[in-house]
């Protein structure tokens, strides 16, 4: 042995010590001796001598070989001890030994005491090997503990056969909503919370995929409230060295909120384009009923007209309205259905307008109102607003034929991050939520997921047009709100719209007075691609007096200005036209040239506005399509009284 191995050494007797000297030696150990002959410098020499062995004489005049014994065990437990006596006797030797001893030699047998050595030495380093890895091992498996234990995920260890739980992580508990123990008890329970749906395709997974290692699925679980969670279950193979399979070991994760986010943004891509659709097939639609509306009123206007053809224009003049109405519901929920917005307090806007809804409710449903006054301050339209109440209203009457009580209320609320955490729509800050909800029949999961797509109606043929809440979602939207929805069958459902806040809000009332068809004989040039639109216009303002030019695109427009040097007073513009150039950017074009130049500038699109930017400045009016023949001349003549405020 290399290394100078350190020996304390508990003998009194001077020759004795020169013999066990000579022992090792003629072993070849290279050895560091402290000696003790009494207890006190036996204590001593445990504090100060940092021995690799003890050697000790079983008689000692002050104090016996057990006594030694277990000082050396107390205060050096790990250090080999070995007693080197002539006295021991078997009998001494064998209780030393069941004391904590690791070997004994006789004094007149000390040719064995070098093998002794050897042999404690090379079985203390095996046991402080053994030690240090089962060391080792404890802090691995405590921070295996605490990953497991702490992370959100379920992982689980199974035997081979998956009859047997081998371990399972607290996040069980918390996903699955049984308990650990309940697991190991019975290893196929978390099969029976697998969804009935789901269950087949799994069981089938886990007899083909799991031993091989392929096994990754997704599945639905059914917690004991009843809930729904959404799983992402992987397993792994352990092998060993001979590469068979000796456990299992997963990983299932609950996907439940991305699930859900996923289908948020499936759901919101799917409104997106149905939204597009609608707006599109409404403005166009509201070419259609401009030129009808102007030329009813047109017909309308003559005196001279017979009862029965002025009954029947009446008629269709009232179903146009109607058109109109529902092309405004498809531009609202496409979010294009031009914005008057304001400050506005909703509790009263809507308590009024309750007053309205009650006889449209009627009498077999009770009505509870409760809202904050003088706080619901929100930046909306108010025609809007009404529109969101009527449509929650109507909806829950609808869902409860035999009567029934609608709750409504009206308060502010402030969300923090983790609260907004809970819808995807959500975010933190104040808002004003109205809440409508009703004791109805409630409806499905399924049937919750489709509720704001236009057309969907659960009404029979003729009773519904499905647009109501598709309405209702593109309002919430436009005002950079989202709505939540929470039913149940036979348990009605509750109607949450979110609206953002607004503090010390200044009311602008702006009162309108009713159009008035007036007359002029100014010039007005007239913008529009659709031809029939462009022609009942134009006979609409010739009838009034006007003198009227014609153009479909911006460049024919700028033909028709330089034709006529700029003598026109207005511009009546399409926003939307076939070129580049839009309705507004024509009028500021022609404005450069000539200021006093007013403009009135017609769509179906508030969007359109929104892109562009709606003009701010004096001498520019829009006009919203579809619109009769007396709206029409009363904002142009409007616009054309203005010019005194032009600078």
């Amino acid at each position: 042995m290399n290394k100078l191995l350190r020996i304390l050494h508990v003998e009194d007797v001077r020759t004795d010590r020169e013999l066990v000297i000579q022992a090792l030696r003629r072993e070849g150990l290279d050895c560091e001796f402290a000696y003790a002959a009494t207890e006190q410098e036996f204590r001593e020499a445990l504090d100060s001598f940092p021995c690799d062995i003890i050697l000790s004489d079983f008689s000692l005049p002050a104090f016996c070989g057990i006594e030694t014994l277990a000082l050396a065990k107390a205060a050096k437990p790990d250090v080999p001890f070995l007693f080197v006596s002539g006295t021991i006797g078997e009998e001494r030797a064998v209780e030393s030994l069941k004391c904590g001893a690791t070997d004994y030699v006789l004094k007149n047998h000390l040719d064995r005491l070098g093998t002794a050595v050897h042999r404690a030495l090379r079985e203390a380093q095996e046991r402080a090997e053994r030690l240090h890895a089962e060391q080792l091992l404890r802090a691995s498996e405590e921070r295996f503990r605490q990953v497991v234990e702490n992370i959100r995920d379920v992982f689980w260890l199974t035997d081979p056969a998956k009859n047997t739980i081998l371990y399972i992580s607290p996040a069980y508990e918390k996903i699955w909503g049984r308990t650990c123990d309940s697991l190991v008890q019975s290893p196929c329970t978390w099969l029976e919370a697998i969804h009935p749906e789901d269950r087949e395709r799994v069981l089938d997974a886990l007899a083909t995929k799991r031993a091989r290692g392929d096994y990754d699925e997704v599945y639905r679980i059914v917690r004991p409230d009843g809930s729904l969670r959404w799983i992402h279950d992987r397993a792994f193979p352990l092998r060993d060295v001979d590469g068979n399979i000796y456990r299992v070991a997963g990983l299932a994760e609950d996907i439940t909120r991305q699930r859900l986010f996923e289908e948020h943004i499936r759901q919101a891509q799917k409104m997106e384009s149905v939204g597009q659709l609608a707006g599109g097939v409404a403005h166009d639609y509201n070419n259609i009923l401009a030129a009808s509306m102007i030329q009813l009123t047109l017909l309308l206007d003559d005196p001279a007209l017979e009862p029965r053809i002025r009954k029947a224009l009446l008629e269709l003049q009232k179903g146009n309205r109607q058109a109109a109405d529902l092309t405004r519901q498809l531009l609202m929920f496409s979010r294009r259905q031009v914005l008057e917005i304001k400050p506005i307090e909703l509790t009263a806007l809507l308590a009024e307008a309750l007053k309205m809804l009650r006889r449209l409710l009627g009498e077999t449903i009770s009505i509870l109102f409760k809202g904050e006054t003088g706080e619901a301050w929100v930046n909306a339209d108010s025609g809007m607003m009404e529109q969101i109440l009527m449509n929650l209203c109507i909806n829950a009457r609808d869902a409860m034929p035999r009567g029934g009580q609608l709750a409504i209320r009206i308060h502010q609320v402030h969300l923090n991050q983790l609260a907004a955490e809970c819808n995807p729509e959500a975010r933190p800050g104040s808002f004003i939520c109205l809440t409508v909800a009703d004791t109805g029949a409630g409806m499905s999961k399924e049937i919750q997921q489709r509720i704001f797509e236009p057309f969907f109606t659960t009404k029979e043929a003729g009773k519904g047009t499905g647009l109501g809440l598709a309405t209702v979602f593109g309002i919430v939207k436009q005002h950079q709100g989202w709505i939540e929805v929470h039913s149940a069958l036979g348990r009605g459902s509750e109607f949450r719209v979110f609206l953002p806040a607004i503090l010390n809000p200044a009311l602008a009332p702006a009162i309108s007075a009713p159009p008035v068809i007036q007359r002029g004989t100014e010039t007005i040039l007239v913008v529009e691609d659709e031809a029939e639109v462009r022609q009942i216009i134009v006979l609409c303002l010739e009838r009034a007096g006007y003198r009227v030019l014609q153009a479909t695109t911006g460049r024919e427009a700028m033909e028709v200005w330089l034709a006529h040097d700029g003598r026109i007073d207005l511009l009546l513009t399409d926003m939307v036209m076939p070129e580049s150039t839009t309705g507004l950017e024509l009028a500021r074009t022609l404005r450069q040239s000539c200021p006093s130049l007013k403009a009135v500038i017609i769509s179906g699109y508030s969007l359109d506005l929104v892109q562009s930017g709606v003009p701010a400045e004096p001498g520019i009016i829009f006009l919203p399509k579809p619109c009769g023949a007396d709206i029409l001349t009363t904002t142009l003549r409007q616009c054309l009284n203005a010019k005194a405020l032009l600078p």
